[in-house]
């Protein structure tokens, strides 16, 4: 049975990397540390994964806001803010190469838990 994940992965996945497809995003990006691309770039650039431009223009957008990576003039570029943000990437980079069903379940069970919290808030209630 593989090993679970580290608190410190836990945390930076629910501060930052809301799905599987988010995280594939921010690892292609931190493999290039001395590029930088457009989001059309980073579609094709990622093939054969699939991935629309309307994704990775959402995914970028959250990782700049999350000081994950830079952005300049419609071009991306890894670049984590601190030092901790790095580690996390790094971290989330082990996981993807070493336990990456563990990090695909977790991942995904954190997802369906937030689209249950979301449902559940409009749920109707008997008085």
């Amino acid at each position: 049975m593989p090993a679970p994940l580290s608190a410190s992965l836990i945390d930076f996945i629910h501060l930052c990397v809301p799905t599987y497809q988010a995280a594939e995003v921010l690892l292609f990006l931190a493999a290039h540390p001395d590029r930088d691309f457009s989001a059309e770039e980073i579609v094709v650039a990622m093939r054969p994964v699939a991935i629309s431009l309307a994704a990775v223009t959402e995914h970028t957008s959250l990782f700049v806001s999350k000081g994950l990576i830079k952005e300049a003039h419609g071009r991306y570029t890894y670049g984590p803010a601190t030092a901790e943000l790095a580690r996390g990437i790094v971290e989330l980079a082990h996981a993807y190469n070493e336990k990456p069903v563990t990090l695909i379940r977790f991942i995904y069970r954190l997802a369906d838990s937030t689209l249950q919290s979301f449902a559940d808030s409009f749920r109707l209630r008997e008085d």
